[in-house]
């Protein structure tokens, strides 16, 4: 049986923009998003001072197929498990 899975990496990065209030940090946070990364989270802060510090997690949003095969569908499954790269999460497995 061949099973094929997608996965994506599961290694964020952090952004921080710092303006004078919610919305404008989080344009500014947005700004630095590169291209091929998704926004997963943005958390304000206001300390002492009054400008928001806007922080950010980001995630690159590819994401790749990998196959595997074995006599039945749980062998299969945990060959494909076994495949999975590390800082990498298996998101789907299909059945060919």
């Amino acid at each position: 049986m061949k099973v094929r899975g997608l996965i994506q990496t599961s290694q964020t990065r952090e952004l921080t923009a710092e303006a004078d209030d919610a919305e404008s940090a989080r344009a500014l946070i947005e700004e630095q998003v590169p291209d091929g990364f998704e926004l997963l989270q943005v958390h304000n802060a206001m300390p002492r001072g009054g400008r928001v510090i806007a922080k950010a997690i980001i995630r690159e949003s590819a994401i790749d197929e990998i196959e595997a095969d074995g006599p039945d569908y749980a062998s299969a499954r945990d060959a494909l498990r076994a495949r999975v790269p590390a800082n990498h999460r298996l998101l789907t497995i299909v059945v060919d």
